[in-house]
């Protein structure tokens, strides 16, 4: 039945149970989902991301306190962490490497 995620939608299957969205590439997601500091949960990486200390909390603390395994900066978006399509990103993220030169 279509109430119940199957049945028939315009002469198409619905397949059950209907299908969890793909998202959206480049989609950053905290890792672990949910992360806060050891201070407890009210500094998590949605706070870390909407403060700013002095231009740049996740560099002043995002590796001074590791909960879960991990620091804001390896954990949070907003830090440059999380994971991307299934990829973690590094933390720091790495620097472009220098456009290479010919020499003559």
């Amino acid at each position: 039945c279509c109430a119940c995620g199957g049945g028939i939608t315009n002469g198409t299957v619905t397949p059950s149970p209907t299908p969890a969205p793909t998202p959206p590439q480049n989609e950053c997601i905290d890792n672990p989902v949910g992360w806060y500091d050891s201070a407890g949960p009210d500094i998590n990486c949605e706070y870390l991301g909407s403060v700013y200390f002095d231009g740049n909390t996740c560099g002043y603390f995002g590796d001074l306190i590791e909960n879960f395994g991990k620091t804001a900066n390896q954990a949070c978006c907003a830090c440059g962490g999380g994971i991307t399509n299934g990829t973690v990103t590094p933390s720091p993220t790495p620097a472009p490497t220098p456009v290479p030169t010919n020499s003559t």
